[in-house]
């Protein structure tokens, strides 16, 4: 009879432990260093601004949101959810070298795809740099 109170125990802690191991944030791996010497060569010119709002709009909007708040039509769908750009210093928080790498190469065990060039998105390398320009200027909190 203990046994079986023992084993109904754990079982009950393991499924009430479920949901909170489930809801752990995806930790984003870090770039390598010479991405994370990397500086955005361009400037937040109107036109930069501008090309990286179409790339968005086209390539990122459907997870990240329009509002960069991380939900866009098709983040409800993912199991590891998109970052939120907007979150006050999450931003900031992130080198230009960092934030490249992600665009490029993806983020492992997510459905973040590479969209560098090479990739099935094929992106430039302006365009990605344009894309952190727009994020930086619309998101930053």
């Amino acid at each position: 009879m203990k046994t079986k109170l023992l084993t109904l125990a754990v079982g009950i802690s393991i499924a009430a432990a479920l949901p909170v191991l489930a809801a752990e944030e995806h930790v984003v791996p870090t770039a390598p260093k010479d991405y994370l010497a990397m500086k955005n060569p361009l400037t937040d010119k109107k036109e930069v601004v501008e090309k990286g709002e179409k790339i968005y709009e086209k390539k990122c909007k459907k997870c990240h949101g329009e509002k960069g708040d991380g939900k866009g039509s098709g983040a409800d769908k993912l199991e590891t959810k998109p970052a939120v750009f907007i979150k006050p210093g999450y931003l900031k928080g992130r080198a230009d070298g960092q934030l490249f790498f992600i665009a490029d190469k993806g983020s492992k065990d997510t459905d973040m795809d590479p969209f560098g060039p090479g990739s099935d998105a094929n992106l430039s390398k302006d365009d990605l740099w344009s894309v952190i320009t727009y994020i930086r200027k619309a998101f930053t909190k």
